[in-house]
């Protein structure tokens, strides 16, 4: 930030107390309004006065021209950044989070699915959670099932009583026996080793095999990344649709329909959690994201890990949601799940 726009303390003051109020009303916030709800001394032209320097310093801007002044990004940007202690959920809250994510976490999926729903409902945005398997064991064996034409199904068997199937094209037909010949050498080489270790060992199998059984190989090198890498799973809901409340920016049509959008593209919220997955905290509101789809909002995420998953749960909004609520939620979450 430039010394030209640095705030004074009376001027981080007014900011955050303008952002407070937009937050919670969704109103452009006037001098006169500032006064008469914080009960402040100066008066409204001097408040008016200090609007307008953080105005003109970037921080807030006019919707249009006779209304009151709302945040921009870099307005909002200072604000999150002033919160240097995130404040305990409220009792209730606590407690609704700690019923609602309830004492059994045996299935994952069933927990990753509460939990994007708690995060949806108490936030009143889009609730997301990543996580990925530190380890799906050793490899048990690999099979090969020819289906019509020249395509497969490989089954991967794991010792953790997992099993991922996957449809694979081959270059040609072959006969029986040579499938069964290169699942007889691929297993020689991966049964009984780390799957984190498979793609590797097939590479060094390709060294040394030829013939048809290296083809095979090869389609099964390709495919390394869907069979062998361990899979992330991604769980996200949005409630809001089910509401009342008037005060969401989500009413913003062309919000809520890029919002619906980005509901429709799985991989591309993947691809943006991934990212996200080694920062503790990370808060990135508007044009702060690299995605052009994310421009107009707010996506805060928090990393997490248990004694078998690491991952990332997060909140994708309007750039004008509760972050102080948001903050607590996944501190408090992440505690949760670290406990577990």
């Amino acid at each position: 930030m430039t010394v030209k726009n640095e705030l004074t303390p009376l001027e981080s003051t007014i900011l955050r107390k303008v952002i407070d109020l937009y937050i919670t009303t969704g109103t452009p916030v006037s001098s006169r309004t500032i006064r008469d709800i914080y009960k402040l001394d100066s008066s409204t032209a001097n408040i008016r006065k200090i609007l307008h320097s953080l105005e003109e310093k970037g921080y807030l801007f006019k919707p249009h021209i006779s209304a009151g002044r709302i945040p921009s990004d870099m307005g909002y940007r200072k604000y999150v950044d002033g919160i240097r202690l995130t404040q305990p959920l409220g009792r209730k809250v606590a407690e609704d989070v700690k019923h609602r994510l309830g004492q059994e976490w045996g299935d994952v999926r069933d927990v990753m699915h509460r939990t994007s729903r708690l995060i949806s409902g108490i936030t009143r945005c889009m609730g997301l959670i990543m996580g990925v398997m530190h380890s799906y064991g050793n490899v048990s064996r690999l099979r090969m099932v020819q289906l019509e034409g020249t395509g497969a199904l490989v089954i991967l068997s794991m010792s953790a009583g997992m099993e991922r199937k996957i449809y694979v094209e081959f270059p040609k037909r072959y006969m029986p026996h040579i499938i069964d010949r290169a699942a007889q050498i691929i297993n020689e080489r991966i049964s009984g080793y780390p799957v984190e270790q498979a793609h590797q060992r097939l590479e060094f199998l390709l060294k040394e095999c030829d013939g048809m059984e290296r083809e095979i190989t090869e389609v099964l090198s390709s495919e390394a990344e869907e069979l062998f890498d361990a899979p992330y799973r991604l769980e996200y809901h949005f409630d809001a649709f089910s509401r009342d409340e008037e005060i969401s920016d989500l009413r913003n049509p062309r919000l809520l329909h890029n919002l619906v959008r980005i509901m429709g593209e799985k991989s591309f919220i993947l691809g943006v959690l991934r990212e996200r997955m080694h920062e503790d905290m990370m808060i990135t509101i508007g044009r702060e994201n690299q995605e052009n789809e994310l421009e107009e909002f707010s996506l805060i995420t928090r990393k997490f890990s248990t004694s078998e998953y690491d991952g990332v749960f997060g909140v994708l909004g309007p750039t004008r949601m509760s972050y102080d609520l948001v903050l607590s939620l996944l501190t408090m979450l992440g505690a949760e799940f670290q406990s577990r």
